[in-house]
């Protein structure tokens, strides 16, 4: 995504959950890493924000699979709260230019590349439990 303007957005600008993803899928989960979604390449340039409450909220990201390319560059504007990254590789950030918010800018755990410098380290406590691992089931499944 590229030349954005958001604001109005209730939650924030972006927000990604991947780690409870597929829990719908009840009966039939895929056991193992497996059954965890893999994510890459998620890319957010040129993005002009008015008041949101959080920039960024990318902390919900399995750590067996970690999101595998993230780019967030040349965002200005204001927001309450900063950016929050866990479990992800490949990351860059780069002209981010946000005012008004509260804490640190960048928080993150478990987070590899460039633009991270200075990042406050967000505390295991306060990361989204992992969810228990999918069992293969005790008789397998059976194509009808």
């Amino acid at each position: 995504m590229s030349d954005l303007e958001v604001s109005g957005a209730k939650d924030g600008f972006l927000r990604f959950n991947i780690l409870n993803s597929g829990i719908a899928d009840t009966p039939n989960l895929v056991p193992g890493d497996a059954g965890i979604p893999t994510v890459r390449n998620f890319e957010f340039r040129n993005i002009k924000v008015t008041d949101m409450p959080e920039l960024v909220h990318g902390v919900e990201i399995h750590p067996h699979k970690p999101l595998d390319g993230f780019v967030l560059q040349n965002v200005t504007g204001t927001c309450k709260k900063g950016i929050e990254l866990a479990n992800i590789r490949n990351a860059h950030l780069s002209g981010i230019k946000v005012t008004a918010f509260d804490g640190p800018l960048l928080l993150t755990s478990n987070v590899s590349g460039t633009g991270l410098a200075g990042a406050t380290p967000i505390q295991e406590v306060n990361l989204p439990k992992v969810p228990d691992s999918i069992l293969p089931p005790a008789e397998p499944y059976k194509l009808h």
